[in-house]
């Protein structure tokens, strides 16, 4: 396999190039790759990713290439774009298309009842929190909680629910893998992703580990990046997870989408609208991708995050642009809170869509790593999608500083000066049922930011959905403050709610109120809650040894 000098890699650079700008100083350029590439270079030292490769797609071409860093940092091995790497969650967006192409052929449905098909015995446990009509779709769609079609939360474990449908459908006995061999034939195969596998290699021995991006995870201990051999284990694909690929083939894969070569432009449509919920309300989920509009364009994309892999496939479909990311560490997913949607809160996306969607002449970029003095001007002087752009990459900006201050130790207070000066600049903002905001002000935990917070919560319970991360934030934020009555309200709200016995959010919430309960001499209560998070526990495979120690808090 070639290499390539790791340092720096770009190719395809299609335009001039600009300067990239002045300590504190604002720069201006249209279509300026090389300060594209030095951007994406900053995020990626902000959260020390041990490599990194990226593609812009255009009309079935890579218009723009960016690998950088190390396939293997023990070996010193340099990261060239033939490296493959786990895609996560992206996986999902594979398994609606198989799901299309059924459809297609009358062979199943997404609004087939999901227990119609095989689902004991799959790897994933006994359906303790499914209602019985929950269909295909809900699965798909993260709609299956909190009553089918109710609440959109995303939940990606849910998906591997289904996998009877690729069993059945694809005339596969059980225990034979046949969602990786529904994926070979009907998907790898037909658009020739010759660098595409379900599913990591059985044994270490095999010739196709070279090609594979080596796994990392930050020891915090050590202060230094562990290969995460645990990843290894993961030697088929799910149809929530598993599959690993490559640029190149990530590109024939989002263009396969344009020219209709595998679905329908009708499917197509059908997986990237937005699903309605029950009270009427719209999520930001179609089936298996993400859907959602910003400045009136539409965004189609979806996100992996692995502990040790990180992945995005964004399309902009009416632009004929794709944007694709592939990391060998799970930070450009870890930082961020995107199982909510708001996909331009990663600041590798805001980059992508300044360059290639949102391009004005004369558009003005900051270099974040010179301080942020320059923002407020150019917040002034921008025009209205730039503004919007400006106030989430605020966001996202906050979101990786705060992410590497905690891990590493860098960038200490940049998050919360970012998040005062968003609350000066365009104090509304907080009014919007926003969790990435919401985890950052409940992190930060500052007095100077406790009005926008009020506003965030005050949001969140208008939005009028469970969302049990949301939930924990802001109820640990108010035990840590010393107000354990409105803790207790937030830990009830979701021990109290139905459907999510499973998550170990749940089992949490349970455990800490009734351990508020109980200190407050409410012992009956106190008691009831405790009692249902062993249950939870129990249903979740938790050990004895786990289990009576709840059990003797009840004493």
């Amino acid at each position: 396999m070639k290499r390539m000098n790791f340092t720096r890699i770009v190719t395809a650079l299609l335009y001039g190039f600009c300067a990239y700008g002045q300590p504190g100083s604002v720069t201006s350029r249209t279509n300026d790759l090389k300060l594209l590439s030095k951007e994406l270079t900053s995020y990626r030292d902000i959260l020390q990713i041990p490599g990194m490769a990226v593609a812009v797609v255009k009309d079935g071409r890579i218009v723009y290439r960016k690998v950088e860093g190390y396939a293997n940092l023990e070996k010193k091995m340099p990261l060239t774009d033939g490296y493959m790497f786990q895609i996560a969650s992206v996986t999902k967006t594979f398994t609606a298309n198989l799901m299309m192409q059924y459809e297609q052929e009358h062979k199943a449905s997404v609004e087939d009842y999901a227990l119609n098909y095989r689902f004991i015995n799959t790897y994933f446990g006994w359906p303790y929190n499914v209602d019985a009509n929950t269909r295909i779709r809900h699965f798909l769609s993260h709609t299956s909680e909190d009553g089918p079609g109710n609440s959109f939360i995303y939940n990606g474990q849910r998906f591997n629910y289904i996998y009877g449908v690729f069993e059945a459908a694809g005339g596969h006995a059980p225990f034979t893998d046949g969602y990786s061999l529904e994926l070979q034939k009907r998907i790898f195969e037909p658009l020739h992703m010759e660098h595409t596998i379900a599913g990591f290699p059985d044994t270490r021995k095999d010739t196709l580990f070279k090609h594979i991006a080596t796994p990392y995870v930050y020891d915090k201990l050590q202060h230094a990046f562990k290969e995460d051999t645990v990843n290894y284990r993961w030697t088929q694909a799910f149809p929530a997870t598993g599959i690993l690929s490559t640029l190149g083939d990530l590109a024939k894969y989002t263009t396969s989408y344009d020219n209709n070569k595998l679905i329908t432009a009708a499917n197509y449509t059908k997986v990237t609208t937005p699903q309605t919920l029950t009270d009427g309300s719209k999520s930001p989920y179609g089936i298996g991708w993400f859907t959602e509009e910003f400045e009136g364009k539409k965004i189609h994309w979806h996100y992996g995050h692995a502990d040790s892999y990180a992945a995005l496939l964004v399309r902009v479909p009416e632009t004929g642009y794709t944007f694709i990311l592939l990391s060998n560490s799970g930070a450009p997913s870890d930082a961020l809170r995107l199982g909510a949607g708001h996909i331009w809160q990663s600041p590798f996306v805001t980059s992508f869509l300044k360059q290639f969607i949102f391009t004005q002449k004369d558009q003005k970029y900051i270099n974040w790593n010179k301080g942020f003095d320059g923002i407020p001007r150019l917040y002034e002087q921008s025009r209205a999608a730039e503004r919007s752009l400006l106030i989430e990459e605020i966001v996202g900006q906050a979101l990786f500083r705060r992410y590497s201050e905690k891990l590493y130790g860098t960038h200490t207070g940049e998050s919360k000066q970012l998040m005062s000066l968003l609350y000066e600049l365009k104090p509304e903002r907080f009014d919007q049922y926003d969790p990435a905001l919401i985890y950052l002000l409940t992190d930060l935990q500052d007095k100077l930011l406790e009005t926008p917070l009020k506003k965030l919560i005050a949001a969140y319970e208008s939005y009028g959905h469970i969302q049990p991360y949301v939930i924990m934030d802001i109820a640990r934020y108010y035990e840590r403050s010393g107000k354990p009555g409105e803790a207790l309200r937030f830990y009830k709200l979701l021990a109290d709610s139905k459907g999510f016995e499973t998550w170990n959010e749940m089992i949490e919430a349970c455990r800490k109120a009734g351990g508020l309960l109980l200190d407050s001499g409410k012992t009956k209560d106190g008691r009831t809650y405790y009692w249902k998070a062993v249950n939870s526990m129990k249903m979740n495979g938790y050990g004895d040894k786990a289990i009576m120690e709840v059990i003797n808090m009840m004493k």
